[in-house]
């Protein structure tokens, strides 16, 4: 395992804001007051982020109830507590829709499925980390199809009756178009993708397994695989779902190879019928009345929609 090494901050708050800048919309955050020191910090860290890359760790309830609060609601959670933190704290921020699923890190498993009850999205009470990591991957691979990420589209409303104005939301729709138009006419340059590996090499510089998969995709990426490899499990569907979800331009801009290539593959590939296929999708009321009071308009979504041929 590759050493590794402390960074020290002069508060929590600057802590925090270094770790905030995520690319990817899944968060790893982990409450344990009982790690000694940093070295053992670093080491639960980094086998944290074999499965999430982005880990943020706490030993303090209020500090992590208020971290939580403050993020995205974009963004998402998976929170690992121990089990005499998790009553205080689960009650709190059980509610906050930025948080994804829970897991409660325990030795006395059967006292913990007790409380836990009351709560749905604890998804699993164990006394073996190892446990808890390979129910995290498994949970991480079924939320592709059955995501309770925000689905980010973009309205073309004549006549608006909505909270915005028209101007507002024809003023988005028209940029959101006009962008990805944009990427797609400009000409491809030989350091597009260049640019683009250097700054995953950056941003996954302490995760082993994502640096793998980088050098792989340096070595053998070609257009005609753009598909595959945006289907595949790894750090190139995520960021590149969150930046066109939040409108990162200067990320979708070192994707504009990438998203070129997966444009001309779509189009190649095309159904020349209609198919039926499926995608669980869980949003707020607010948002889905949007949508129902949008019948008959123009509607774009602003990232690449995963859908399976099984309803199940």
């Amino acid at each position: 395992m590759e050493a590794v090494h402390a960074i020290r901050f002069r508060s929590e708050d600057a802590r925090l804001a270094h770790e905030d800048n995520n690319l990817e919309t899944l968060s790893l955050i982990w409450l344990d007051d009982s790690i000694k020191n940093a070295t053992e910090n670093l080491i639960i860290q980094h086998k944290l982020r074999t499965v999430i890359h982005h880990v943020i760790t706490f030993n303090d309830v209020h500090k992590c109830k208020k971290y939580i609060k403050s993020m995205s609601k974009d963004d998402r959670i998976v929170l690992i507590v121990t089990d005499h933190l998790g009553p205080e704290l689960v009650p709190r921020i059980h509610i906050y829709r930025q948080v994804s699923a829970i897991y409660v890190y325990t030795k006395n498993q059967a006292k913990n499925e007790e409380w836990t009850k009351k709560f749905p999205k604890v998804k699993g009470v164990h006394g073996d980390l190892e446990m808890i990591l390979a129910k995290i991957r498994s949970y991480q691979a079924n939320i592709r199809f059955k995501v309770d990420e925000p689905l980010v589209v973009s309205i073309f409303a004549p006549n608006s009756n909505q909270d915005q104005s028209t101007t507002e939301l024809n003023g988005k729709f028209i940029h959101s178009e006009v962008s990805i138009d944009v990427l797609l006419r400009m000409k491809s340059n030989p350091t597009d993708k260049n640019e683009f590996i250097d700054l995953c090499k950056e941003e996954y510089k302490d995760n082993e397994e994502e640096l793998a998969i980088i050098e792989e995709f340096q070595q053998s990426y070609s257009p005609d695989r753009a598909l595959w490899w945006y289907t595949r499990d790894s750090f190139l569907y995520r960021l590149l779902n969150k930046a066109l979800r939040v409108q990162n331009t200067d990320i979708i801009f070192l994707f504009r190879f990438f998203i070129r290539d997966i444009e001309r593959q779509l189009e190649q590939y095309k159904c020349t019928a209609p198919i039926r296929v499926y995608r669980g999708q869980l949003m707020p009321n607010e948002e889905l009345k949007i949508l129902k009071d949008s019948i008959g308009y123009f509607i774009s979504m602003n990232s690449f929609l995963s859908t399976s041929i099984n309803r199940n």
